[in-house]
């Protein structure tokens, strides 16, 4: 079990990433839901909290101890574990030191709704930890890092967030996302991007879409222009696809629980003359996805 101080190289302090978790929905043995965990030697954020990731973290660091948990939309498979984080506190007269819990607009609500399924008391949530809601409008300073927040195309109200540390090194995760024009500009020349990486075939999908493909996430990350693209939230028999589709770019990698990156290890491309249009993005019908600025995400199904 490590703290925030431990992320340190040669004596050099460093920016760490970790998968806790890939998973979509739907559970899997081999891995939670999703859960992406950021250290500096003086902070620890956790993004997204899906089944299992708590039980994961605890492998890694004492989840009691994190700055903040960042949820970007209110699916189980990414927020539902804050209450395994909620069972490791005092049911009740707790008095320590409280873990930000960052939920999008409406979120609190919802907490209370589920306290009230898990039959406690309403409180039961804000007894023990710090909740609140994010304006996704505003930028955040969390510790030594600064965290914003990008706009999904999902089937609730959903965002990413794009993270920097004090060296000026950034971090995108997407969440979950359709294609997304503002995915790509927010990502454009990040050192890392953590992409979803749902489906096989966009056929899969509603006609209004809310996830991506594999060669769709592979595409943003290339089109960006970033150091390393992750893929997580993938599915367990898309396994051979997701391999033989990294395989193809040693800056891509399927990202799996205990998969750690270190940004200063992170090889940025050497910048072109011109950069490649947002345009490969288009669909069979060769209009471009518009990205969720300007219209609400529409509301569909889970994923």
């Amino acid at each position: 079990m490590r703290r925030s101080a431990d992320a340190m190289s040669g004596g050099t302090t460093v920016t760490r990433v970790t998968v806790v978790g890939s998973g979509t929905s739907a559970p899997q043995p081999e891995t939670p839901a999703s859960g992406i965990l950021v250290e500096t030697a003086t902070t620890a954020i956790l993004i997204d909290c899906g089944q299992g990731v708590i039980r994961e973290v605890t492998r890694i660091r004492d989840p009691r101890n994190l700055d903040a948990i960042v949820i970007g939309h209110l699916h189980a498979d990414h927020f539902i574990d804050i209450v395994s984080l909620r069972y490791l506190l005092p049911w009740a007269g707790f008095t320590g030191r409280r873990v930000q819990v960052l939920l999008p607009p409406g979120g609190r609500e919802r907490m209370a709704e589920l306290a009230a399924a898990i039959s406690e008391r309403v409180s039961f949530f804000d007894d023990a930890l710090d909740v609140r809601e994010y304006d996704p409008a505003t930028q955040l300073t969390i510790g030594d890092l600064e965290v914003g927040f990008i706009p999904g195309r999902h089937y609730v109200p959903a965002w990413g967030c794009g993270l920097r540390d004090a060296a000026g090194r950034r971090i995108v995760v997407s969440g979950d996302t359709g294609p997304n024009d503002a995915l790509v500009e927010a990502a454009r020349d990040a050192d890392l991007l953590i992409i979803e990486a749902t489906l096989l075939d966009s056929a899969e999908d509603d006609p209004v879409r809310g996830h991506l493909t594999i060669d769709e996430a592979i595409g943003i990350g290339r089109i960006a222009r970033v150091g390393r693209t992750v893929l997580v939230h993938h599915r367990l028999r898309d396994h051979d696809a997701l391999i033989s589709a990294s395989l193809g770019s040693p800056a891509v990698a399927v990202g799996r629980p205990g998969l750690v990156i270190e940004l200063d290890d992170v090889v940025r491309p050497v910048k072109a003359d011109s950069a490649e249009p947002a345009g490969d993005l288009d669909d069979e019908s060769g209009k471009p996805h518009t990205s969720s600025i300007g219209g609400p995400p529409s509301v569909a199904r889970a994923g």
